[in-house]
């Protein structure tokens, strides 16, 4: 005799499937014998044969009792209808013939058999058709390890799926483009991260940059121009998936010559080399696109000397540039001139090219003998505190013939005069203001934000509280005379402080009150503020009024600079 679970299995190997409960229970009362297996499943043979239609006739109607229990669970895995009674078919049949189905074919009908079986009105002798279907061995359950690996390989190629679409749009060109216009002329160690030389897309080295000054490099800064033609390149794949794209920089190069002998060349304060000849040149090449200051020094007759030039290399290919040769000459010749220079800049500094050589002194700077080389130009710029600047025109060196007289003025200066003609021009609206209480026309070609200016907001409080708000004695009219500029003082690239002072004449009429009439002069010290605004439109003047609104249509009061001090008063009330 063989244990429960030895002859589960010899039945499972035997018939092809688990016993069902009574071939189970069968078993149990054979003392699970082996040799009872094909008899308790209804096999007669070795073969396989499956009993004959008339052993399922006989048999079925002892197994009717005993399938009422299952016949619930197997209809409704058959999901046969629900309307078997409408068809007028007993439940008990159908119950039995299920039952029979299962002994003697071992295994549940199919959906298509239990069709056929309910077509038969469940005559047992219709499963005769069904016996020679072998039955369908049971499948193993799946093993851990197997559903492990199905569901981490399906995370697996999820995961890669995504990496792959991300990965497409983040190493687009686009996007590499997008992500170095964010650090483009901001970080220039990091716009480096982005870039490759255009000639053999090797990365740019700091060996590369020994000569570059980072804070005069250039950066295309235009995404259009990025997007164009070569200016980006592709070098090589991202993790062998996805292509890397670089921002291409042209090298430039630069041709350098001199006509003196033993002068220390240097470009951007680094030492390059030493002029061995009067005609010596040299050619530096791979330059990073910017500025660069090229000067040759030393002594040439016992006199120290200095030359200078200043070049730019601008950016091959983008819109911003207006020279697209790579390479450029550098002449650090020497020549020796004396000139006298005058400009509107009177305490500007004078450059030669990149070498500030002296300042200028109420507008005039004198040269003499001054070492210089042909390509270098003359200007006077001035610096202030807010880290604007203003620069004058530039002449070049060739252009300057020994002993010249230079007037190199810049653009947008206010002089004395015109500040004179600007603040006259104001108290002429205040004039008008104290006639009648009323705001003037056209105030703000004068005072920026009109009636909000502070300089306008203090005359006109002035004038009410000595006119219609005085207290003792009103005023009968106010006139402003006498207007004299005293100093004109430029604080940034377009701003000034005017320093002027103005006559208030305060007049009283005859008043049988106080028994008196006659004039108040108070001569008034005052600062205002001025900033320069470019070319202005004089439509709004007169035709009239035009030759002396054009002298100061460029500047504008954006207000009062302090608080106005009395220098004086001449009182002739009586």
């Amino acid at each position: 005799m063989a244990t429960k679970e030895r002859w589960t299995e010899l039945f499972e190997d035997v018939v092809g499937r688990k016993p069902n409960p009574q071939e189970f229970m069968a078993g149990k009362e054979s003392g699970f014998s082996p040799k009872e297996i094909r008899r308790i499943a209804g096999i007669e043979n070795a073969d396989g044969a499956l009993a004959s239609a008339q052993a399922v006739t006989q048999s079925a109607d002892d197994e009717k009792g005993d399938s009422q229990a299952r016949s619930n669970a197997s209809a409704n895995h058959l999901a046969h209808p629900d309307t078997l009674a409408e068809d007028g078919l007993d439940q008990s049949q159908e119950d039995a013939w299920i039952s029979a189905f299962q002994k003697y074919v071992g295994r549940q009908p199919r959906p298509e058999e239990f069709l056929i079986g309910k077509a038969a009105a469940f005559n047992l002798t219709s499963i005769n058709q069904f016996l020679n279907s072998s039955p369908k061995p049971l499948k193993p359950p799946m093993a851990r390890w197997k559903k492990f690996t199905i569901a981490f390989t399906s995370l697996l190629v999820i995961a890669l799926i995504s990496v792959i679409i991300y990965g497409s749009h983040y190493y687009s060109r686009e996007s590499v483009a997008d992500r170095y216009l964010q650090v483009a002329g901001k970080d220039f160690n990091k716009q480096l991260d982005y870039e490759v030389w255009a000639d053999n897309k090797k990365a740019i080295s700091n060996a590369d940059l020994k000569y570059t000054n980072k804070s005069k490099v250039l950066a295309n800064t235009n995404k259009s121009d990025l997007l164009k033609g070569s200016n980006m390149v592709q070098v090589g794949r991202q993790y062998l998936l996805f292509p890397k794209w670089k921002v291409a920089v042209k090298p430039a190069s630069a041709e350098i010559s001199t006509n003196t002998k033993d002068l220390k060349i240097t470009i951007n304060d680094v030492e390059f080399k030493t002029s061995d000849s009067d005609k010596y040149s040299a050619t530096l090449k791979r330059l990073y696109p910017g500025t660069y200051d090229f000067v040759a020094s030393g002594k040439v007759n016992g006199q120290k000397l200095e030359v200078s030039s200043q070049k730019k290399f601008p950016l091959s290919g983008s819109s911003s540039s207006n020279n697209s040769k790579g390479s450029q000459e550098v002449t650090l010749n020497v020549k020796y001139l004396s000139f006298t220079l005058n400009s509107n800049l009177t305490d500007g500094d004078v450059y030669v090219g990149s070498k500030k050589i002296g300042s200028m002194k109420n507008g005039q700077y004198s040269a003499s003998k001054l070492a210089v080389t042909d390509s270098a130009s003359v200007y006077v710029q001035k610096k202030f505190s807010d880290g604007t600047s203003v620069k004058s025109e530039t002449t070049s060196i060739e252009d300057i013939s020994d002993g010249d007289s230079l007037n190199l003025d810049a653009d947008g200066i206010l002089d004395r005069d015109t500040a004179d003609d600007l603040i006259t021009a104001a108290y002429s609206k205040m004039q008008t203001y104290a006639v009648d209480n009323t705001t003037p026309d056209n105030l703000t070609d004068i005072f920026q934000g009109g009636t909000d200016n502070s300089m306008y907001k203090d005359v006109k409080d002035m004038i009410d509280t000595n006119t219609i708000n005085a207290k003792v004695r009103k005023a009968d009219s106010i006139t402003f005379n006498d207007v004299d500029v005293t100093s004109v003082t430029q604080t940034s690239a377009k701003s000034y402080t005017v320093n002027f002072t103005v006559v208030c004449d305060f007049y009283y009429s005859y008043d049988s009150d106080h028994k008196s009439s006659g004039d108040i002069k108070d001569k008034v010290s005052w600062s205002a503020k001025v900033d320069y605004q470019g070319s202005k439109s004089s439509s709004s003047s007169s035709d009239n009024d035009y030759d002396s609104y054009s002298s100061y249509s460029d500047y504008i009061i954006t207000g009062k600079n302090g608080t106005s001090q009395n220098v004086s008063r001449e009182d002739t009330v009586k």
